[in-house]
């Protein structure tokens, strides 16, 4: 593997530059075979990259890397952010949970568990949780909320 390269996607990633990301990780890709140690990590990172470019295979790869990770939290942490870009709320959150499960001291999966799960008590405790106007008023105190993204996940 070239940890060169996979530095500068890193770097670019940071950046928002997420076509030289998506490029170097494909660079790093071609450098290395499915059984290297690294292999799921890089894998996470390209997929992401690609997710941020609409490449929706990139979501795709995310899962499948991390259906096969038992050490790095990295990894859930690209895919929590994957799935939220591509707005899919509640696999972010069960994608985190899992990346705590593995690395409880990973210091962004605890970041975005805090930012992704913040479920407040009900507007009107006197109704019940899905009732119409605790949904309703729920979500509007929610949008008022600062705007969580992708790059505010990672770093």
């Amino acid at each position: 593997m070239n940890n060169e390269v996979f530095e500068k996607g890193c770097d670019a990633l940071k950046a928002q530059d997420y076509k030289a990301a998506e490029r170097e990780f494909s660079e790093v890709m071609k450098s290395m075979d499915e059984h290297h140690v690294l292999y799921n990590k890089v894998v996470s990172y390209l997929g992401l990259a690609q997710v941020l470019i609409s490449d929706r295979n990139g979501l795709l790869l995310c899962r499948d890397a991390a259906s096969s990770e038992t050490l790095d939290g990295d990894i859930f942490l690209n895919l929590a952010c994957a799935e939220w870009h591509t707005e899919n709320r509640k696999r972010a959150i069960d994608a985190v949970f899992r990346g705590r499960k593995i690395d409880n001291e990973h210091d962004q999966l605890v970041r975005a568990c805090m930012l992704l799960d913040s479920r407040r008590r009900n507007v009107f405790p006197f109704l019940p949780r899905q009732h119409f106007l605790n949904r309703t008023v729920g979500r509007m105190m929610r949008r008022t909320q600062a705007k969580i993204t992708v790059h505010s996940l990672l770093y």
